[in-house]
C-alpha cells in the first residue's frame, strides 16, 4: 500500500466495535490510508458491511475476518494484528517520520489482549501509536 499523503491507520475489532469504527471513519480525512480488520462470525458479513459507510476512503482496505467454528473469539483478529505488525511496526519503521495510529477493540478477549500487550511493549521503538478502550 502506498502512502497517498495522508495519515496511516489500522482499525481493528469485532462486530461489537463496528459503531466505534464507523465513528472514526465518519471523521477521517479523505486521504487517510490503511487497514480495517473486523472479526465476524459466519453469516455476519452483510450486516457488518451495512453498518459501515457505503464508500470508504480510497486508501482504506476492509477485511472481514470470518472466525472458524474451532476458534475462540478474538483469535482470528489476533492473528491478523500479528501479521500487520510484522509488516508495518518493524524496527525499520523508526527511520520514517510517519506516525501510524492503531485502534484495537475486541477488549476482554484473551487472544487480542495478549497481542496488544506484546505490541505495546514493542511499539515504543516505532512510530505506531496503539489505542484501546
Amino acid at each position: 500500500m502506498t502512502n497517498p499523503g495522508g495519515p496511516q491507520v489500522l482499525l481493528a475489532g469485532d462486530v461489537g466495535d463496528v459503531q466505534r469504527i464507523r465513528m472514526v471513519l465518519d471523521h477521517a480525512v479523505p486521504c487517510v490510508y490503511g487497514q480495517i480488520y473486523i472479526e465476524i462470525e459466519d453469516g455476519q458479513a452483510y450486516r457488518v458491511r451495512a453498518m459501515l459507510p457505503e464508500d470508504l476512503p480510497d486508501g482504506l482496505s476492509l477485511t472481514l475476518l470470518t472466525r472458524g467454528p474451532a476458534s475462540a473469539p478474538g483469535e482470528t483478529l489476533a492473528s491478523a494484528l500479528t501479521g500487520w505488525a510484522a509488516e508495518w511496526a518493524t524496527d525499520d519503521a523508526t527511520e520514517t517520520d510517519e506516525i501510524i495510529a492503531m485502534w484495537v477493540g475486541c477488549s476482554g478477549t484473551p487472544a487480542v489482549d495478549v497481542v496488544c500487550r506484546s505490541l505495546a511493549a514493542r511499539l515504543n521503538r516505532t512510530p505506531v501509536h496503539l489505542h484501546r478502550d
